[in-house]
């Protein structure tokens, strides 16, 4: 007669499931300082690379394909030894739970937030430019208090989407390796950004790369968001945007928010000291510190409902497996 599983080896059943709470908990608790986090000599590396092979005077050409070559030799070769480690450790989930603690940006996000809020409010625009250009790829100088209030939302709204679901949606599908190879490909973007004059092509293989990983997790992301009050104004502008331009998934998050919440966001934006024109996203309302402090509690409620989905569906996914 087979005996029954006790409720302990049942447990254990599921240890890439309660690997992903227990690296929840432990990155709530303790999140990892940003300079005690490797992935931060992963920045410095790429800058380095780039340093030696983003000549400004080389054909566009020969520029996009450094910036693949760049990106292939490192990423590559930073996933095979990941592959290589995980059959040399004795406890699997124990090493995927450490590399999700490592990747997992949701403290950050909200200690980033919680200090633009106060900046805001108490009208401070020279600290708040200083907070935003530890994360925007963009000048902040200039930005006015409006434009502070609206950057600041649409940093918090893809900090959710990439450092949180992002990253949860790859854990889900290829445990802590696929989370982890997944924030490097967004550092890569984010070292590279086409939108700066000396990446312009250099990082244009990294910025694909990247589109392609988020374009299921972002837009059920936008998705998710909308659903609720004024979902049909939501989805509304995900359906207009498609109709006027190729969007990607940031854009469907930005304008389901910005419908939803009748915000305005997206628009021109400064880059390099050249203004870059964008498309106009959402309502007509101008962002303010109440509305960032709105904005980040009604994600978080959104990311906790993200994080349950997703735990019913690895344990079922995982009964039926």
């Amino acid at each position: 007669m087979t005996e029954l599983p006790t409720p302990f080896e049942t447990l254990l059943g599921y240890s890439t499931l309660l690997a992903m709470w227990g690296a929840l908990l432990l990155h709530w608790f303790f999140p990892v300082p940003p300079s005690a986090n490797p992935l931060s000599l992963w920045r410095r590396v790429a800058d380095a690379i780039a340093d030696k092979v983003n000549h400004p005077d080389d054909e566009p050409q020969q520029r996009k394909l450094a910036g693949a070559l760049a990106f292939g030799i490192m990423w590559l070769t930073l996933a095979v030894a990941l592959i290589a480690l995980k059959q040399l450790v004795w406890i699997p989930w124990l090493f995927d739970l450490l590399l999700l603690w490592l990747v997992l940006g949701w403290r950050p996000i909200v200690n980033q937030t919680q200090q633009l809020e106060q900046a805001l409010a108490r009208e401070d625009k020279p600290a708040a430019r200083t907070l935003l250009a530890e994360t925007l790829n963009r000048d902040t100088q200039s930005l006015s208090g409006v434009g502070i209030a609206k950057a600041s939302c649409e940093t918090l709204l893809l900090g959710y989407a990439r450092q949180v679901v992002g990253v949860l949606f790859w854990y889900a599908l290829l445990d802590g390796i696929g989370a982890f190879l997944y924030t490097l490909v967004v550092l890569l973007a984010r070292t590279w950004p086409t939108r700066r004059e000396e990446y312009a092509e250099f990082g244009l293989f990294s910025a694909a790369f990247l589109s392609v990983l988020d374009w299921v997790p972002t837009r059920l992301f936008a998705l998710l968001i909308a659903a609720g009050h004024r979902f049909e104004p939501a989805m509304l502008a995900i359906r207009d945007n498609e109709k006027r331009w190729v969007t990607s998934g940031s854009d469907w998050v930005l304008s389901a928010t910005g419908a939803k919440f009748q915000l305005s966001l997206g628009g021109p934006a400064i880059y390099d000291n050249q203004k870059i024109t964008r498309p106009k996203l959402g309502g007509d309302i101008a962002p303010s510190s109440v509305h960032l402090a709105l904005l980040n509690q009604q994600l978080r409620q959104k990311a906790w409902l993200w994080i349950v989905l997703q735990s019913f569906t690895m344990w079922f996914a995982h009964g039926f497996l």
